[in-house]
């Protein structure tokens, strides 16, 4: 049978918390939902095989998928994995930002003269506010991550050490 050792000279036990379960559980939300997302929107011909698109056109939205289901998956294992680091500064704010590595790029993308978030192939009225072609749900949801994904991490910098007695 085997005995636990007992110290009686140590009163508490220090258990270290890697991260907040409110930041974990909003990027695991987070990283599960741009891999869902990404592979239902975009991995059909409005995206990935749009016979409008260019060869060319279609490797770079390729990279660009591929770059973001790799950032979702490393972003589940910092949170979930074993490592030696786990919960360090560096940890959270690669959990943390790296959702803007997708979503938050579609802020400066509107930017570049001559996009849309309208499908290609669809013919805009020419009265058809331009407003419009901007404000679209990919958009707002875009803004709401990064928005979240900013604030979640800077309250999140600092390892919390919760004593158990």
């Amino acid at each position: 049978m085997k005995q636990a050792i007992r110290f009686p000279y140590i009163k508490k036990i220090i258990k270290m918390k890697n991260f907040s379960p409110r930041f974990k559980y909003t990027f695991t939300f987070i990283s599960v939902f741009t891999i869902i997302i990404t592979s239902v929107m975009d991995l059909n011909d409005s995206h990935m095989t749009n016979p409008l698109w260019t060869p060319h056109a279609r490797f770079h939205w390729a990279c660009q998928y591929f770059a973001t289901i790799v950032m979702s998956v490393l972003s589940l294992y910092c949170l979930y994995g074993k490592y030696k680091d786990k919960g360090s500064v560096f940890s959270k704010l690669f959990i943390g930002l790296s959702p803007l590595c997708f979503w938050g790029m579609f802020i400066p993308a509107l930017l570049m003269p001559g996009t849309s978030t309208a499908p290609d192939g669809i013919t805009l009225p020419p009265d058809f506010p331009e407003i419009f072609t901007i404000i679209h749900p990919n958009f707002i949801i875009a803004c709401i991550i990064s928005v979240i994904s900013i604030a979640l991490t800077l309250k999140e910098p600092k390892r919390k050490i919760e004593s158990i007695s």
